[in-house]
């Protein structure tokens, strides 16, 4: 334990081993979440969907965090937030329990939906008032991809790209946009009946995956009231089934174009093509 939070770089006393008081309470029972996580919502004081938010944005997404937790007031600070206002060191101090790990972004859920029909083609108009009219079209798509968090804001597109590409701890198998970024563009005659427009319009199938950010405890420290400081390796000694825990409320959604196999290694978006046909005013014909 000495080894782990010396790598962590959480303070600690000579002969502070023994955990007293708060590891005795154990959290209420719950299903694990995902990585086999704890749910901290609700547990706790404090929003606990922006400490969460709040302790993985902290430099490099792989790298361990450090943070601080108010256990009477609910509020976290981050590293800097921390030390040189409230500590000097990585130490807790009074109400404030201090911790460290890393982050990672399994899957939570997934579902697919079809996307907003869109024109993938000039449009091209057939001005005979008598027979139809024969077009090249060309008409041309690319993947698209997105992320959001459920508090607002961006996710930087680096960031999102390493999480839905499973670099992260996610293991995304899908053939998706985030892992096989692609286009078509294809020529083909159409027919156009008289007095009309006619373009062409695509309806992408889409994949949403959502991952709750997942915190593995390296260490957790507090201050007793006797001033020795008590360490353990998950949130507030609560126990193994605390080591990781996650917040439910906070999520990302990572949202891309599915895409099919059309030949050898060759990806194609996964969508619905269609023909939309606007009838011209008889003056505009002749």
């Amino acid at each position: 334990m000495r080894t782990a939070l010396k790598k962590a770089g959480v303070v600690m006393t000579a002969g502070a081993i023994a955990v007293t008081g708060l590891v005795s309470t154990a959290g209420s029972a719950q299903a694990a979440g995902p990585m086999g996580a704890s749910n901290i919502r609700g547990t706790t004081p404090g929003d606990t969907d922006s400490l969460v938010q709040r302790f993985c944005n902290q430099g490099y997404a792989g790298h361990a965090h450090f943070g601080a937790y108010n256990v009477r007031t609910g509020e976290f600070r981050t590293e800097n937030e921390y030390i040189g206002k409230i500590s000097r060191v990585k130490a807790p101090q009074g109400d404030w329990e201090v911790f460290s790990g890393r982050c990672y972004y399994p899957q939570s859920s997934t579902w697919s939906f079809t996307g907003k029909e869109q024109r993938i083609s000039q449009p091209i108009e057939n001005r005979g008032l008598h027979g139809d009219d024969k077009e090249i079209f060309v008409r041309g798509y690319s993947t698209k991809t997105s992320a959001k968090t459920s508090l607002g804001g961006s996710v930087d597109i680096g960031v999102a790209k390493s999480i839905f590409t499973g670099s992260l701890g996610g293991n995304f198998t899908y053939e998706w946009g985030w892992e096989k970024t692609s286009s078509f563009e294809r020529r083909s005659e159409k027919t156009i009946p008289p007095c009309s427009s006619m373009a062409l319009t695509w309806r992408p199938f889409k994949r949403v995956v959502r991952v709750n950010p997942v915190i593995d405890i390296w260490a957790y420290a507090w201050r007793e009231s006797n001033g020795k400081v008590t360490q353990v390796d998950s949130w507030r000694g609560k126990g193994a089934a605390w080591k990781k825990i996650y917040s439910y409320g906070y999520y990302i959604d990572g949202t891309s174009d599915k895409v099919i196999r059309t030949h050898g290694d060759h990806w194609e978006p996964d969508g619905i093509e269609s023909k939309v046909v606007v009838p011209l005013k008889p003056s505009q014909c002749r």
